[in-house]
C-alpha cells in the first residue's frame, strides 16, 4: 500500500476511535433522569404501633384514642377518662403526652383527671383554643347546662412539625369548628387524628363560638389539596374510625 494511503488509513482509524471514545464519555457524563414519581413503597418506613379507641357511652358522645408503641404513649382528646381507659393506660406504663384537637367541653372534660393520673405528662393545645379551658361559653359547657373550668394548664403549639412524647408528627391547623381546631398527622405511623374537623359523614360545623364558615371551607380545601396514603387510618372525635380512602368517598364535605 502506498505510503500516502497508509497515512490516510491511520488518520481515519484514529478519528473513528476518537469518535467512539468521545461517544462513550458523553454517554457516561449525561445527567441521570430525575425520578419525579412518588415513592412506591411507603410502608417500609412505618413503625409497629397500636391505637386503642374508647367510646364514652354515658351521657355524651366522645371518642378517646390512645397511641402506644416503643416510642411512647399518647392520648388524644380526654373527653372522658373512665376505668376502661385508666386501666389500659396503666397497663402500658402511663402517658407521655396528651394532645387536644380543640377546646370543646366534650374533648377536655376529663383533662384534670387524666393529668392527675399521669404525673409529668406533657399536654398540648393550639394557642388559639387555650382560653377555652376556663371559659364555659367558649368550650360550650354553659349551653349544655354546666360550667366547665379546667385547672390544668397545657403548653401550646401552632401549625408545624413537633416531637412530643417520643413521636414526630405534624400539627395541621384547621380552623372553622373552633379558631384553634387542629388535626395531627403521624406520617411514619400512617395515622391521622382528625378530632371534630373531619368525621366519617361530614366536617364539624361552624355553629359554635369562634366558628367560621369561611375558615371551615378553607380548611376543607386545604385537606383536599394534601396527599395522604389511601390506607392511612383516621381517628375522629366522634362516629367511629375510618381510612383516608373511605372518608374521601363518604364525607359529604370532602367529595
Amino acid at each position: 500500500m502506498p505510503k500516502t494511503m497508509k497515512t490516510l488509513a491511520a488518520v481515519c482509524l484514529f478519528l473513528l476511535v476518537a469518535a467512539g471514545a468521545e461517544g462513550e464519555i458523553s454517554q457516561v457524563s449525561k445527567p441521570a433522569k430525575r425520578d419525579t414519581q412518588p415513592v412506591a413503597d411507603e410502608k417500609k418506613n412505618r413503625v409497629p404501633i397500636e391505637v386503642r379507641s374508647f367510646t364514652n357511652k354515658k351521657r355524651f358522645s366522645s371518642d378517646v384514642h390512645v397511641l402506644s408503641s416503643e416510642k411512647g404513649n399518647l392520648l388524644v382528646d380526654p373527653g372522658y377518662y373512665g376505668d376502661d381507659i385508666a386501666g389500659y393506660v396503666k397497663s402500658i406504663g402511663g402517658l407521655d403526652a396528651i394532645l387536644i384537637t380543640h377546646g370543646h367541653w366534650d374533648n377536655i372534660l376529663a383533662l384534670d383527671e387524666a393529668a392527675a393520673a399521669n404525673p409529668g405528662v406533657e399536654i398540648y393545645i393550639h394557642k388559639s383554643d387555650f382560653d377555652f379551658l376556663r371559659d364555659p361559653v367558649l368550650n360550650c359547657s354553659a349551653p349544655n347546662g354546666f360550667l366547665l373550668k379546667v385547672n390544668t394548664k397545657p403548653l401550646t403549639f401552632t401549625e408545624g412539625f413537633y416531637h412530643i412524647g417520643g413521636y414526630d408528627f405534624e400539627v395541621i391547623h384547621t380552623p372553622g369548628h373552633t379558631c384553634g381546631c387542629c388535626i395531627f398527622y403521624f406520617k411514619k405511623e400512617n395515622i391521622l387524628f382528625s378530632g371534630d374537623t373531619f368525621m366519617i359523614p361530614f366536617a364539624g360545623s361552624a355553629d359554635h363560638p369562634t366558628g367560621s364558615k369561611d375558615d371551615r371551607a378553607a380548611s376543607i380545601k386545604k385537606f383536599k389539596q394534601r396527599y395522604f396514603p389511601c390506607d392511612m387510618k383516621i381517628y375522629p372525635g366522634h362516629r367511629g374510625n375510618t381510612t383516608y380512602a373511605d372518608i374521601m368517598k363518604t364525607n359529604v364535605d370532602l367529595k
